[in-house]
């Protein structure tokens, strides 16, 4: 499962190309699924006098809605983000609007959304990022998504410090973002392999290229 968020300001263009990219992804058969942050205090689906709010001031720690189109599950609190996406075991991407509190790769639409975890932009931005059209572009915006944006790991720990080492991916000529715990797994690997080998030294600098043929 792959996870990624688009910033950006009111406005800015977040849903128009969310949209774009969902519809994308979707014509390339992946199972994909989005999250809307709202950042509305009073925003509630839930709403007094109803029988499912009548059953959460009962004191029901979650209430579930169910229809003839439509399943809601009503939590009477704001979960994290890490237990939401355990919903969405089994999809092949995750899209979330506006979420700025899950260490993953970003999409900003306004430059002052720019993160240490921005990969690119897209929407209303204006400054040297590399930028896309949604609008026109979904298809480029996409392979750029699918080439930048890591499998998603629970188990990265945001408060982790950087890893005393560099260690670079690239595809192509293209730099792959790694979080600090994939480059562990990474470093960890090759240099199992390495110490094994005559002529391997410890803290040198090794690289490794792969060409199919």
């Amino acid at each position: 499962m792959k996870v990624f968020s688009v910033q950006g300001t009111s406005g800015s263009g977040k849903t128009t190309t969310i949209e774009a990219i969902i519809y994308e992804l979707r014509q390339r058969g992946f199972r994909v699924g989005s999250v809307k942050d709202i950042h509305f205090d009073a925003f509630a689906i839930d709403s007094p006098g109803t029988n499912t709010h009548r059953h959460r001031q009962a004191g029901a720690e979650l209430v579930t809605a169910r229809g003839q189109h439509e399943t809601d599950l009503l939590y009477p609190t704001q979960l994290p983000m890490r237990d939401i996406l355990r919903y969405y075991s089994g999809y092949d991407w995750i899209v979330l609007e506006g979420v700025a509190d899950l260490p993953v790769p970003n999409l900003i639409c306004t430059a002052e959304k720019q993160n240490e975890f921005t990969i690119g932009a897209a929407g209303k931005y204006i400054g040297e990022l590399r930028s896309f059209d949604a609008r026109s572009q979904a298809a480029e915006l996409c392979d750029f998504l699918q080439a930048n944006v890591p499998a998603y790991l629970e188990c990265y720990d945001p408060a982790e410090p950087q890893p005393p080492f560099t260690i670079t991916l690239s595809i192509n000529g293209e730099v792959i973002r790694m979080v600090p715990f994939v480059q562990k797994v990474l470093r960890n690997a090759v240099l199992g392999v390495a110490a094994e080998l005559e002529g391997y030294q410890e803290g040198a600098t090794i690289e490794v290229h792969i060409k199919e043929k």
